[in-house]
């Protein structure tokens, strides 16, 4: 998508660019496939370079409440109605292949939202994807599911997840456009929150569809992990230390990323900086055991956009009270931000790879796209630089990683971990580190897990 954006941004190769795209889009047979189409304009807008025409609204061939937000967002008008919106009847049965793909081919939030959306108002709209589903299977008679993942799979053995955006899904997101458009129109729901529903079909989420990989000259090598616990902490240390060479007077407060990705062997490396109010009740050598649900027990940060599809996320700041760990009298500077739009093209960076500052009690934290990288700013100064790197490449990814990219949240200065209205107290700061090793020792074996915490103290 970033590719084609770039091509219709450039004199050169804008024309042909567009026309092939245009014909691309207008040969489109299901919903998601058009928002899929209409993304790559979306993005060459954001990048400067294009003014999109209403051709664009013109070569529509499958609209939905999204593909309309797209075009709003462009400033194009909306000329191809919804049209052949019919109801589910009573006597409609639920196909069992329907249920079979929820969780396999795709995530299951799209049939968990239409549970709650059903829960709340009482109309069936959980018959109603069912329905649009077997509807839109009549679109490609001869091959409903296209493909077999497990042919990329089957080689790898046991251990490995495909990732690949299938025809399946793209079906049912297809489905539950549909189904949104069915209640706004005929069951009269609130077009704010259709609209609000209707970003979970997001392919790409509006602030990391610019983001471009880079990898760290920092990066570790291969064997910087490998070794005992003593040696891990060596390896913790050289990674902060070099990270704060390559930018003097910044911090890393965050790393997460696989460094090692193989048939056999696989090694994922994350650290969280922390701050620490001296006098708690755990032992510094208890510390890494005691913290180390953190890595799992699923807290995350909260966010918001100022507009449907507006580049800017706003992070809401948690309280203090909200995320320290009470016994050692510790919080992490950076979490995982939990996202009300989804790009579901991108799923290799939830929900583990996206961790931003916490900043405690600080009223408004912005994140925006700049230079393939994103800003964390408050009270409009840039406190820290997310970027992210791809390690492993191909249809699959290790079944127990988030995903086959790695990211680096590197703050600018200290005024990312200052905390407001907390008075004056002896404070100490350390890494929390955890080290995911996958081993097998055939190719086809399932893999065992190993997993070590520690923490080091800076």
């Amino acid at each position: 998508m970033q590719e084609l954006a770039v091509r219709l941004g450039e004199s050169a190769s804008k024309a042909a660019t567009e026309a092939a795209l245009l014909r691309f889009l207008s040969s489109r047979k299901l919903e998601a496939e058009v928002v899929e189409a209409l993304c790559v304009f979306w993005i060459a807008v954001q990048m400067n370079r294009y003014k999109a025409s209403q051709k664009l609204a013109q070569s529509i061939p499958k609209p939905s409440i999204l593909s309309d937000l797209l075009l709003e967002s462009l400033g194009l008008q909306t000329e191809t109605p919804i049209t052949g919106l019919e109801e589910v009847t009573e006597s409609f049965a639920i196909p069992q292949d329907f249920n079979g793909v929820q969780g396999a081919d795709l995530p299951r939030i799209f049939h968990t939202t239409m549970v709650n959306l059903e829960r709340d108002s009482g109309f069936p709209f959980v018959r109603q994807m069912a329905f649009e589903w077997s509807v839109n299977s009549n679109v490609y008679p001869d091959a409903p599911y296209q493909g077999d993942p497990w042919h990329f799979m089957r080689p790898l053995g046991d251990g490995f997840i495909g990732h690949i955006s299938s025809r399946a899904a793209i079906r049912m997101i297809s489905a539950y456009l549909r189904t949104l458009s069915v209640a706004e129109e005929l069951w009269s729901m609130p077009s704010e929150l259709a609209e609000e529903m209707t970003l979970l079909a997001l392919p790409v989420h509006p602030t990391l569809a610019l983001l471009r990989p880079l990898r760290p000259s920092w990066f570790p090598n291969r064997a910087d992990f490998d070794g005992n616990h003593k040696e891990i902490d060596a390896a913790v240390h050289s990674l902060i230390e070099q990270a704060q060479t390559e930018r003097p007077g910044d911090e890393l407060i965050a790393f997460t990323s696989p460094i090692v990705i193989s048939t056999e062997r696989c090694v994922e490396v994350s650290v969280v900086r922390w701050s620490q109010v001296v006098g708690g009740c755990i032992k510094d050598e208890s510390l890494a055991e005691h913290l180390k649900d953190f890595w799992s027990n699923g807290q995350m940060l909260q966010s918001y956009a100022p507009e449907p599809l507006s580049t800017t996320t706003i992070l809401i700041s948690p309280a203090l009270y909200s995320v320290v760990d009470s016994r050692s009298r510790a919080w992490p500077l950076a979490m995982p931000i939990g996202m009300n739009r989804l790009g579901y093209l991108q799923h290799d960076l939830y929900p583990g790879r996206l961790l931003l500052p916490t900043m405690p009690g600080h009223k408004l934290i912005e994140i925006v796209p700049r230079n393939g990288q994103l800003e964390v700013k408050s009270d409009n100064g840039v406190v820290a630089n997310l970027y992210y790197w791809n390690v492993g490449w191909g249809p699959v990814r290790p079944m127990h990683f988030d995903g086959n990219c790695g990211t680096a949240l590197v703050s600018k200065g200290k005024g990312y971990r200052e905390l407001t209205d907390v008075p004056d107290q002896d404070m100490r700061s350390f890494y929390s580190w955890r080290v995911r090793i996958l081993h097998r020792k055939g190719s086809y074996e399932r893999f065992e897990e190993t997993l070590s915490f520690g923490v080091v103290f800076v």
